[in-house]
């Protein structure tokens, strides 16, 4: 025991005692950058990110803590970004905001239709939901619908809804899991999402009997969502994909974030936050990218982003652009925010999408008519050669019978 001046024995607190002063110093780094991961982890990834669950230790732990969940109010906004005024340039790109009438609108026009209810189980065991929304018409042409990051299923494509509808397209709207109607705990930024998206489409080309053409169009993590199902073996009726202001990885969208809104370094916050996620919500910020899905893809990709869209970087779909080795075109809608390019420029988004789509349904077409033709022209080649040989064999014999004689 140590005495001070007067003799009178101090001691030191038990943690000093356990620790020691290194200790306590390593403690003073470690323990806000766990705190800070985990508010990233329960802000971005929980479906209910309002619970704070209990588990740090007092002193440095609950100090840590508290700072960490006096950004959560600002991260969580951040993450809802997309419905706010963004900066580009001197100006602000147009967001969800600037049309309230044309979201509304569209919501109610879907609701008012006759639509299915459908239900299935995950591969992992969770009831997800859709909505089918059959044509008009008799056709041969699907859509399936994948929403973005926490929205409702219905808000961005509420501008989109009517017009597919009206061009002739049996439409899906699933719930991503973890939104909606459809169970979940976690949000998996479309590492998880891109097995539903498969046994969504595995649904409707059984629907159809196989006799359908099946495009998937994605918005923000739904954009994510599509690219990422290309690494998986898609039924063969997935003819297109469009993927709007979708973002490269988990990873590389929590790095911008993290970056952009607070100034803050990938390492270490979001390495530890990448173990927490793997231990609770199965799946790591890696572990799937769109730029390795597009190096192997063999699906056409309209690619589209807003050219003001401060929350996904515009540059993640010019990297996926870059990097996808299918046949594929790019849309760049200059004054659109985050997912809003189909209302800031309608006109040259609708016509771009229909366009794509009707060039590879009819390409399709084209290709199994050409197949048709070859198919005759190699059956008629064949009787040819039939005949030809029975020609022969005649003449042959009758060669023989000559010289006998």
């Amino acid at each position: 025991m140590k005495r001070n001046k007067n003799g009178v024995g101090r001691c030191r607190p038990p943690h000093v005692k356990r620790f020691g002063v290194a200790g306590l110093g390593a403690g003073a780094i470690i323990a806000p950058v766990y705190a800070l991961s985990r508010v990233l982890f329960e802000t971005a990834v929980l479906r209910d990110n309002s619970r704070r669950k209990k588990g740090l230790r007092p002193h440095a732990w609950q100090f840590a803590r508290k700072v960490a969940w006096q950004l959560a109010p600002k991260m969580k906004e951040m993450f809802e970004k997309r419905r706010k005024p963004q900066e580009y340039g001197e100006e602000k790109g147009l967001g969800f905001e600037a049309f309230p009438d044309v979201v509304e609108t569209g919501k109610q026009w879907f609701w008012a239709q006759e639509k299915e209810r459908i239900t299935m189980r995950s591969h992992d065991g969770l009831r997800l939901l859709a909505y089918y929304l059959p044509a008009k018409e008799e056709s041969d042409r699907a859509l399936i619908l994948m929403h973005g990051y926490r929205n409702d299923g219905y808000g961005d494509f509420s501008g989109l809804f009517r017009f597919y509808h009206e061009q002739g397209y049996h439409l899906l709207a699933p719930h991503q899991r973890s939104h909606g109607e459809s169970e979940g705990e976690y949000i998996c930024f479309g590492v998880k999402e891109r097995y539903d998206l498969k046994q969504w489409t595995e649904y409707i080309a059984k629907r159809f009997q196989g006799k359908c053409k099946i495009f998937l169009s994605g918005i923000s993590m739904g954009g994510a969502t599509v690219l990422m199902a290309t690494g998986l073996e898609l039924p063969k009726q997935v003819k297109g994909i469009i993927a709007d202001c979708a973002f490269t990885s988990p990873w590389d969208i929590f790095a911008s974030v993290l970056q952009s809104g607070f100034y803050l370094p990938r390492f270490p916050i979001l390495n530890v936050a990448d173990r927490i996620c793997r231990r609770r919500a199965g799946f790591g910020f890696k572990e799937c990218s769109t730029l390795d899905c597009m190096r192997t893809n063999r699906i056409p990709v309209l690619f589209i982003h807003g050219g003001a869209d401060t929350f996904v970087p515009t540059q993640m779909s010019s990297q996926n652009y870059e990097a996808c080795v299918a046949e594929k075109e790019l849309l760049i809608v200059k004054r659109a925010a985050h997912a809003t390019s189909n209302m800031v420029d309608p006109e040259s988004y609708r016509s771009k999408v229909i366009a794509f789509m009707d060039k590879y349904a009819e390409k399709e077409n084209a290709d199994s008519l050409e197949n048709e033709e070859d198919t005759e022209e190699d059956e008629k080649a064949g009787t040819d050669r039939v005949e030809a040989g029975a020609d022969a064999q005649r003449n042959g014999d009758e060669s023989s019978d000559n010289e006998e004689n």
